[in-house]
């Protein structure tokens, strides 16, 4: 039993990459579909632009397109992993400040343990957490960001 616990250890540790690329997959396409429907489809625009009017988000005009656009290209980079790290942080920023601007409202009436549970229930709050664990994992293997590395490191020596 011993054994077989100490080998799907060994094997595991050899699949690390596997999680954050199903991961990057997942988040990547999400964001790249999210921006794409927020700029080009005028029904999702225009609750957007509506969204950042209510929560007084500044430029909201502006915001309307750029946001969106951010969650695009930001979803394609983390998708391919190049700029991971970076795009994470700015798609983290991004979520944050719908929560706090917008989506922290819809839980704040109830009190106690339902606020904390309806605030996990938040959608946005899964995406930061994805993106603050990309952040710090980086890529993975199977990334642009690995390959440029691996590069780098081999012009080294």
């Amino acid at each position: 039993m011993h054994d077989f616990f100490s080998k799907l250890g060994h094997y595991k540790r050899q699949l690390v990459w596997l999680p954050i690329f199903v991961t990057r997959l997942g988040i990547g396409i999400f964001f790249i579909l999210s921006g794409f429907f927020k700029l080009f489809d005028s029904d999702q625009h225009a609750k957007l632009l509506k969204t950042m009017i209510s929560a007084n988000i500044p430029f909201p005009e502006f915001n309307a397109y750029f946001v969106p656009l951010v969650e695009l290209l930001g979803g394609a980079l983390i998708l391919i992993g190049l700029l991971t790290s970076l795009s994470a942080l700015v798609l983290l920023i991004i979520m944050v400040t719908a929560i706090v601007t917008e989506r922290i409202a819809e839980v704040a009436m109830h009190g106690g343990l339902i606020l904390i549970e309806n605030f996990f229930y938040l959608p946005e709050v899964l995406y930061t957490l994805i993106f603050f664990w990309l952040f710090f994992s980086g890529p993975g293997k199977i990334s642009f960001d690995y390959v440029i590395g691996k590069k780098k490191r081999m012009s080294r020596y």
